[in-house]
């Protein structure tokens, strides 16, 4: 009987926990999803500043070569409001102007935790981008923004949310806690031990 479960289930076990592992990692954003939300609130934020009656904006994006992928995603959030994006003046026409400067963006990790005894192992994972904006309809003048959020990710995911190309969506991750790693065997070890011991102590009765 045993036999049989083994060859005829286990491989559909094995694809039950493909499929799950798979939608687990899917519903999970990226590091460079995440970094990417985040410009989406910093356009959101500069766009509560801009009169809603004025449709078209000049846009200027120092990104430098490491955050320039960011470009499309910030225009896109921007489009998004309603607002025609300018990257260069039409005649002498008084557009409002916003001039967007990203000095950095990066991945950082918490400690790292597991879900109950045997569960797996989580870690936090801090995402932020941060720099400085001017838009024309501000009194301010130059306004530095953080913009951050903190999730959970589990450990064996980290490899799946960074990406190789984009050094800045990888971050330290640091080693298990020596007590996490040594709790699991010696819990294992103690239930085994009193397992035999009430074996034996029922076959001697």
């Amino acid at each position: 009987m045993l036999k049989k479960f083994t060859l005829i289930n286990f491989p559909l076990i094995l694809l039950f926990f493909s499929v799950y592992q798979a939608n687990s990692i899917s519903q999970t954003k990226t590091n460079l999803e995440v970094l990417y939300s985040l410009t989406d609130s910093l356009a959101n934020q500069i766009i509560k500043e801009i009169p809603s009656e004025e449709k078209i904006v000049l846009l200027t994006l120092n990104l430098g070569d490491s955050y320039s992928l960011f470009a499309n995603n910030i225009k896109s959030s921007l489009i998004k409001t309603g607002k025609e994006i300018l990257s260069t003046p039409i005649g002498e026409l008084n557009y409002p102007h916003v001039d967007i400067v990203i000095e950095g963006a990066g991945i950082e990790y918490g400690e790292i935790f597991r879900d109950g005894w045997f569960g797996d192992h989580y870690i936090q994972r801090y995402a932020a981008i941060y720099g400085n904006y001017l838009q024309t309809f501000s009194s301010e003048g130059k306004r530095d923004f953080m913009s951050e959020v903190i999730d959970t990710v589990k450990v064996e995911d980290i490899k799946y949310l960074e990406n190789d190309s984009f050094p800045f969506t990888k971050g330290n991750v640091p080693p298990e806690p020596f007590l996490s790693g040594l709790a699991e065997p010696i819990i294992a070890i103690g239930t085994a031990a009193v397992l035999i011991a009430l074996f034996f102590s029922i076959r001697s009765k």
